[in-house]
Order: structure tokens, then sequence, then C-alpha cells
């Protein structure tokens, strides 16, 4: 691995990222406007190295050291572990109570206890996490059902102590790469139960001599909790050519060393993993978790993944990186609202300061606690991640609910608090942070309710994650202000960039469910259930039956078609006893729904447009549908030009995928077309499919129904320097039990980028409208397997091809 001659860590305006001794201000880093600007080159002199003799580098997790040897966290709390330069109470938000004008602090409810971190094992030896890291962490995985007992005392059992025994944490984040400069910028991030920030080192992981330390950045508390983050900017090398690099967390005299890869300045074949819902619904038993191997089991092997292909750059995380829908039935406060009669008793409900407790320590808990499950910490700790938001990261359907619901005080506090703590734990910041010191180049706001962002990812390709809760409701995904900033920074991108990955927590391709939305639709005003069997979701009703209290079988009915939405129904009951489906709303949550059909074909005819004008590929990333798939937008009569849109869908990593009958139901024929802007016409120029993308099973039987599956997965992409993208999924192979390899890959699908003008175009296309063919398709897939290419001799993923090409 190449070595810098300089540290590669260096000092901008604002304070010294490393080395100095002296504090790093929380400054803006960038210009306001979205692009990449200029940043100061570093000084002359450099930072002080430990090459010449004259001091010891400080010995962190070597395995022929002693615990004795180990360096302790520093003993002052300056003012640099604080944001607010004060050592004080936790940062207040005031809740949203108009009737109510109790103050917000909780301090008389909560516990006398605190949580004290239990020292560390002195004499348990490190061991390392594979060849990437190392760590303390002995937690085994959990196959609880959270909820099944009911109301708990949140104060005992919201309670975690780290795997590691001293913090959670650490959570890797990238930030953007500077295209200009060729500066790698990310965090680190620990949540630790002291007023003392862990000790934070990070040299190139062939060369200590260029060791840095990296001062710590208070930037929340939570009861003794502190939230430190680490802000780390790395010279990329020159060239093509990436650099691993190390750091290390000390703390008690025990030291976490893990390492990541950055790319270098001119390199283009990035590598990086898209997943989404991390976590089971609160249906799933205990002995289905257990069969499945819980929640880490492919996490695990997306750890195996990044040692094979020689690091993934990044992680997409496409939402539901949490399950918050437990709150529903474990807290008592919420428990008493949803016995509260009446929309209006329940629109206006107060907003107490139990409620203010309970939903914080909720919150605070369900992250501690499931990013250090086993797998996920690995992860979280070694790719840099970007995360979106998604309806299960503040609970089920958030944002898709009537008015009055979706506009009620509890409603929106509890918003108000998942949106902050989903900025903290996957953010790293806070809306106090971000509103006194935006930083464009990292997270954007528009209207002031939800963040975005637009990153690189290497200077062919750009990564857009908009936020799609935060302006939800009924009849919209995302205000229309927010649309037009969208497109102005999309248009104002680089011509370096071939491709653009769209970030769409919920899938704009995907099947219509129509015929069932027409059936419930007409049960929602009739109120009853047509006598008979509904076979169409493997259910029977055997009489008419209410909906508000209906029958267990017509539940279970209407219960499995929301499983094709990757809903869980927790919201059932509160629901029903508004005299509404859940079903519908669950249906509303989609893109293809009616309600937001204007908005979709606004969306998507604006992206064709800007694909047109910067000759860049757009292939949108989803999950929250608990099956996965590949869709695309295209022109039947030119299927290769700038129209060609794939949907690329990853879901679920952690949850339960739907039942084979709803797998069925989404294998409709139906031929769709995506309408021209204030027209409704049944056929256009850009048709919509989902492709047949799976033609056996795991175990190698042949498949009748190819366009879904339903078992867990995650996808990898690899890009190539003309803006080539590839894209594999990897699903699950059966249980945990007996099997050599934890899945199996489907792919690639290969993705072509748009042919500049002047240049020859693409010949053929991806197969013609009725599926049959995909001449093009192979193609540019032996194209790829050829030396050089990314699955050839040589190639960035050499090795991992184990597709059966159909030829034709």
């Amino acid at each position: 691995m190449a070595q810098s001659s300089q540290g590669n860590l260096y000092h901008e305006q604002g304070g010294l990222y490393a080395g100095s001794g002296q504090p790093y201000n929380e400054m803006q880093m960038y210009a306001d406007n979205h692009a990449p600007q200029s940043i100061p080159a570093p000084p002359s002199t450099q930072a002080q190295t430990f090459s010449d003799g004259a001091h010891e580098p400080p010995r962190y997790f070597h395995p022929s050291y002693a615990p004795s040897d180990y360096p302790v966290e520093k003993t002052q709390l300056s003012e640099i572990y604080d944001h607010n330069s004060h050592s004080g109470p936790p940062i207040q938000y005031q809740p949203i109570n108009p009737t109510s004008a109790q103050p917000a602090s909780t301090a008389s409810l909560r516990s006398g206890s605190q949580l004290v971190v239990q020292p560390p094992d002195h004499s348990a030896p490190l061991s390392p996490t594979l060849s990437f890291g190392s760590g303390l962490g002995n937690r085994t995985e959990d196959f609880s059902q959270p909820g099944k007992f009911g109301v708990v005392d949140v104060d005992t059992v919201y309670r975690s102590i780290p795997s590691n025994g001293m913090f959670f944490g650490p959570y890797l984040r990238y930030g953007n790469i500077d295209l200009q400069t060729g500066t790698w910028y990310g965090s680190v991030m620990v949540v630790i139960a002291s007023k003392f920030a862990p000790y934070f080192q990070i040299h190139p992981t062939n060369d200590i001599s260029q060791i840095r330390t990296i001062d710590a950045c208070q930037i929340y508390q939570y009861e003794n909790f502190r939230f430190f983050r680490y802000n780390i900017a790395l010279k990329q090398l020159p060239g093509n050519t990436g650099q691993f690099w190390t750091y290390a967390i000390t703390h008690q005299g025990n030291t976490l060393t893990y390492q990541f890869i950055v790319a270098g300045m001119q390199e283009t074949e990035w590598k990086f993993m898209a997943f989404s819902c991390a976590d089971f619904s609160l249906s799933v038993k205990e002995d289905e978790r257990v069969e499945l191997g819980g929640i880490g089991y492919l996490w695990e092997d997306v750890l195996h993944k990044h040692h094979q292909i020689g690091g993934l750059h990044a992680m997409l995380g496409g939402g539901d990186q949490i399950y918050a829908d437990r709150m529903w039935k474990e807290i008592s406060s919420l428990q008493d609202w949803l016995h509260t009669k009446g929309k209006i008793n329940r629109k206006n409900y107060e907003w107490t300061p139990r409620l203010e407790h309970e939903i914080n320590l909720a919150y605070f808990f369900y992250y501690t606690n499931h990013f250090d499950r086993v797998g996920i910490r690995d992860c979280l700790a070694q790719i840099p991640s970007l995360f979106q938001i998604d309806d299960h990261d503040i609970f089920d359907g958030y944002g898709s609910y009537p008015e009055y619901m979706q506009e009620s005080i509890v409603f929106r506090n509890i918003g108000r608090i998942a949106f902050q703590y989903y900025l903290l734990f996957q953010q790293q910041a806070t809306e106090d942070i971000l509103r006194t010191n935006p930083d464009p180049f990292d997270l954007f706001s528009v209207t002031g309710n939800g963040w975005h962002f637009l990153k690189y990812l290497g200077s062919t390709c750009a990564v857009l994650g908009p936020d799609t809760r935060a302006e939800r409701h009924m009849k919209s995904i995302v205000g229309e202000a927010t649309h037009r900033e969208l497109f102005r920074r999309l248009e104002a991108l680089p011509p370096s960039v071939r491709h653009i990955v769209l970030m769409l927590a919920v899938p704009i391709v995907y099947p219509r469910l129509t015929t069932v939305e027409h059936i419930l639709t007409g049960v929602k005003h009739a109120k009853r259930v047509i006598n008979g069997t509904w076979n169409v979701i493997g259910k029977a009703t055997s009489k008419v039956a209410s909906v508000v209290g209906a029958e267990k079988n017509t539940k279970d009915g209407f219960d499995s078609v929301k499983k094709a939405f990757g809903k869980s129904g927790v919201m059932g009951s509160l629901v029903s006893g508004f005299g509404e489906i859940d079903l519908l709303d669950d249906l509303a949550d989609h893109w293809t729904h009616e309600n937001h059909a204007l908005e979709r074909t606004f969306f998507v005819r604006n992206l064709q447009r800007i694909a047109r004008e910067k000759s860049a590929r757009i292939t949108f990333v989803s999950g929250d549908v608990h099956c996965c798939g590949m869709g695309r937008f295209f022109n039947p009569d030119d299927p290769d030009n700038y129209q060609l849109m794939y949907q690329v869908i990853s879901s679920a990593i952690s949850n339960v995928p739907p039942p084979g009958a709803v797998i069925r139901l989404l294998h409709n024929r139906d031929k769709i077309y995506l309408p021209e802007i204030g027209r409704k016409e049944d056929k256009s120029d850009t048709r919509e499919e989902m492709l047949e993308f799976f033609e056996r099973d795991v175990d190698g039987d042949k498949l009748d129904l190819r366009k879904l599956m339903g078992r867990r997965n995650y996808a990898i992409a690899a890009l190539e320097p003309d803006g080539t993208m590839a894209w594999d999924l990897y699903v699950q192979k059966g249980s945990r039990y007996g099997a050599a390899e934890r899945t199996k890959k489907y792919g690639p699908l290969i993705v072509p980028p748009i042919a500049l003008h002047g240049s020859r175009p693409n010949v053929g296309g991806y197969g013609v409208p009725d599926g049959s063919g995909y001449d093009e398709q192979y193609r540019r897939q032996q194209m790829m397997m050829a030396p050089g290419g990314v699955y050839g001799p040589g190639g960035i993923a050499e090795g991992m091809n184990d597709m059966q090409v159909r030829q034709q």
C-alpha cells in the first residue's frame, strides 16, 4: 500500500484537525453553495510527528502489549468538549404543546439511578475483528421479541451497557470529498457516560510514523451521556490508488482499532453497498428470528464481502436503520393516549414532561442498543456511512396518516424527538449546529423541515439523498420548493459526473396493487367485507365483518397485503379506533399511490430533463418493501437513451420478507406508462416495469416468479471510469443452519452511462418490452468480465462473480 510522506492530515480555516493540540471550532467548512470550494493549502510547518525518536508514539492495541502499556485519556476537560463552550445541562428543545404551559424539563421524572459503565475486564485478550479492526465487543445475538409483554418500566428496561464496556460506537460517517483539493471529509462519533472524551489517533495503516491526534468536539449531552465527534480531513493519494487508514480510540487503558479505505484523487472505481430495514418488525416471533439467524446474520456477510473486495468506500442506508414501533406497545404514557376517546381529544392531547422523558429515553435506547448489535457495530465502525431517514426511524407510516392524526400534538412531538436522534446518531449533528453553522456541502435544508445531501462518490458519481419524511403528508411526499432546489443542485453538478445515484427510501418503480386498493376503498366506505374467500392474499373471510373490531382472519388478510409494502401495522389499533383502515394509509405511503401521481410525474420528468442536459445516468436505490428486485423507466423505442433509469430495490437486510402469496400478487403483467406533465394519456414515451432478474432460487430451483424475491438481502455496486455501474444483489441462502455460504449473488445488472454528445451511441437495448431478450445487457456483462473489467481478471471484484449468463 502506498505511503504518505506528508502525513495527509492538515488544518484549514477554523482550527487544526489533527496534531495541533488546539481546539477545532465548529465553523462552516465550505462556501454557501453546493459546489466544492478551494481550501487553503497546509502550512509549511508540519504537525508534530513521532518519527524523530524524541517522542514515543502513544501505543494502542497490539497483541504484544500488556494492558498496563496502554495510554489513558486526557484528564482535563477543556472547552472543546462542549459545543456551547460550557459544561452545562443537556440541550433542550421546547416541546410542541400549544395547550399546555408546562416546562420542558423532565428532571423530576428521571430515575435517580444513573447508568454506570462497567469497567472492562483487563484479563480478557483483545481479539481482532477479522482483519480490519479490533474490539472488545462480546455481545451475542439477541433473538427476543420487543413488545411481547406489553408495557414495561422504561427507566429499567430502556437501559443498555456498551458491549465493549466503555462507550457506544465508534460510528464512522462519510462527509464528502472535495474534488478540487483531493480531500476526504468524515467523522467518527462515540457516546460515553463520562465527561472525558476518549483519546483518538489516526494514521496511514502501514505508516505509523504519521500518527496524529484529533481532539473531540462535544455536540450533545443526554443525561450523563456525552456525544463526542472527531472531525477528520484526509488528503487523498494522487492517482487512482486508494489508501487504508487506521484509527485508534483509547479509554480506561483499553484501545480499539479499526481500518477504512479512502479512494485516490483520480480513482473512479468506487465500491459501495446499499441496504434498508435493519431490524425486525414487532410481529416477528422469536423462533422466526432464530431460524433466520437474527438481526446481524447478513451484516456479518457484509463485513466478509468488505474484506474480500479490498474495502467498501461507503455504505448507503436507505432508511429504517432502527424500528421505533415498539414504543406504542411498551411506553405507558402512549398507552394512555391510545385509550383516549375521540379524534379531537387525541389531536389536542397534552404533551407532558413524562412523555418528553419517556420518548427521549426510548430513542436513545433504540439507537444505542441496536447499533451495538453483532455485525452492525463492526460495519458502522469500518465502512463510512451515508444514511437517510424513513418511517420506522420515527414509527410505522409516519407522514402518511390523516391530517388530524399527523398534526396532533403527540405525533408532532414524537416526530421532533425522532428527528433529533436521527440527526445525532445517523448524521452526527444537531439542529442547533446545522442552523448555526450551515454546511451545504454536507447537509442542507430548503424549507427548514428535513435535511438532504448531495455528495460525490468519486469524480464521476454523485449521490442525492432527499429527506422524504419531514415534509410528507397524505397528498405530498416532498414540497415543491424542495423539489426545485434539488433540481437546481443536480443541474449545477460538474461535467465529470456521469452517474447520479438517487436514494429514495420508498421505491418509485414498484408494482401496483390497484385491485386490492379498490376493494379496500369499498370496504372503507361500506364498513364491511364481502362474504366469501379472498384467495389473492391467501386468506379467507367466513362472513361479513365490521372493519372496526374485524375478526382475526380479516385482519390477517389485510396484514398480509401490508407486508408487500414493508409495513408492520403497529398503528392498527390507533387507526381502527379512528374508523380508518390502516392499509390504505400504507398504500398512500408509496410513490405509486394515486395521491402522489402528479408529484411523481413532475419529479421523474424533471429528472429526465436533467439526465438529458447533463448526459448523466440516473439510478434509483430504495428499500422499505422487504423484498428485492430491479425495475426501470425506459423508452420502448430507444431503450438506452437518457430516459433509461434503473430502480434497485434492496430490502430487507434484517427484517422478514412478505409471504409468498404477496410476492405472487405483486407479479402482475400490467403495462404502465409515465404520463407527460399535465396529461393523462394511457400511453407515452416512457414505460416502467420490473425486470425478470431472478431465474433460479438460492437452492438452484427454477423460479416462476422472477421479478421480486422475498428473501433478506443487500446490494453492492461498483463503478467504472466511464460512469458504467454494476449492481449485485446478495440474497440470504435459506435459514442460518447448514449453509456453507450465507448469500447467493444475483447480477451484475450493468447500468450504462449516457453517450456523450459526438460519441457513438450505444447499440441495442436492455431487452425488448416483453422482457424476452437482454442482448445489450449480455454484451456489457461480458465486457465487464473481460480482462480489466470490474469482474474480470485483475478487476476490483475478481472472483466474486458466480452468475450463470443466459445466452440468447
